[in-house]
């Protein structure tokens, strides 16, 4: 398909739907990640957390980043407008016309690959938008965290409160010898404030490790669940509270194989909102949002 930059559709559906789209239960019932990490994420994502997809650099098709990339989105609070950035053609007119505060800002995927994803100063801009109150979402080739840490720091020089303003950093890979080997959130990290120090490092903080002896997932502890918490605005007690409702509810659509539109009004319901029969209509365009 020819791609058309001032086409919405085009923007919408070449480059961010993908071509099986999952719910979060779903990859739990597949094994991805367990419903543990996923009510985290969902409880940070409530508070407008940013995070990025990191997938292997080896080639290899169908990993899961743009289907986790999207699946994540339903835990944005209500009301959350999101915004389809052009790679190489975005101007970032939107800044002008959306409110930062209710705003998510999408690159499907930061690098160097093709024009229709970002790389240079273009992705450096993107990465920053966290600093004027955006929230933003996007995926890379990476095969570890220290990776993704190299492409912000040593490729796009990013600073250590850039990165920080970067909230969740999720790496996922295929395990086992062929390209439909089991697909596993490996490493899950949460990026808290960065302090004022001048020599200060980035510092991720782990939220979940996949072990491989046991096709299990690890929980944060204590220090780090305080941490999140305190990001969240609440105390540890009243987080871990929080988190386990929503464990509980993916748990079950999990077990119930709810798909994509089933979750999303899961979620509407978990939190009080309208539920409408509208979960799989495309997002609106306003005045093309990029």
């Amino acid at each position: 398909m020819y791609f058309d930059a001032s086409n919405p559709y085009h923007r919408y559906r070449l480059h961010y739907e993908s071509d099986n789209q999952l719910s979060v239960p779903e990859i739990i019932a597949h094994g991805s990640v367990d419903a543990h990490t996923a009510a985290t994420i969902w409880a940070l994502l409530d508070k407008r957390a940013s995070y990025i997809i990191a997938g292997p650099t080896d080639p290899t098709p169908g990993v899961g980043k743009t289907t986790t990339l999207n699946a994540l989105l339903p835990f944005y609070p209500a009301g959350t407008g999101l915004v389809y950035t052009l790679g190489i053609y975005e101007d970032f007119a939107f800044r002008g016309d959306v409110p930062p505060g209710e705003t998510t800002v999408l690159a499907n995927e930061v690098s160097d690959h093709l024009p229709i994803y970002m790389w240079g100063g273009k992705a450096r801009t993107f990465l920053r938008l966290p600093a004027d109150g955006y929230t933003i979402a996007t995926s890379c080739h990476a095969d570890a965290l220290p990776d993704v840490l190299g492409i912000l720091r040593q490729d796009l020089r990013l600073t250590v409160h850039d990165v920080h303003r970067i909230q969740i950093i999720v790496n996922i890979g295929l395990q086992g010898s062929t390209w439909r080997g089991r697909r596993r959130w490996l490493t899950t990290h949460f990026m808290p404030p960065a302090t004022d120090d001048a020599t200060a490092k980035v510092q991720p903080l782990p939220i979940s490790r996949w072990d491989a002896a046991t096709d299990t997932f690890g929980n944060a502890d204590d220090a780090v669940v305080a941490t999140m918490a305190a990001w969240v605005g609440m105390d540890a007690i009243a987080f871990v509270a929080d988190v386990e409702r929503r464990e509980t509810l993916l748990q079950r659509l999990a077990d119930e194989g709810a798909d994509f539109n089933a979750t999303l009004r899961a979620i509407r319901t978990f939190r009080g909102d309208p539920v409408t029969d509208d979960a799989d209509a495309l997002p609106e365009d306003e005045d093309d949002e990029a």
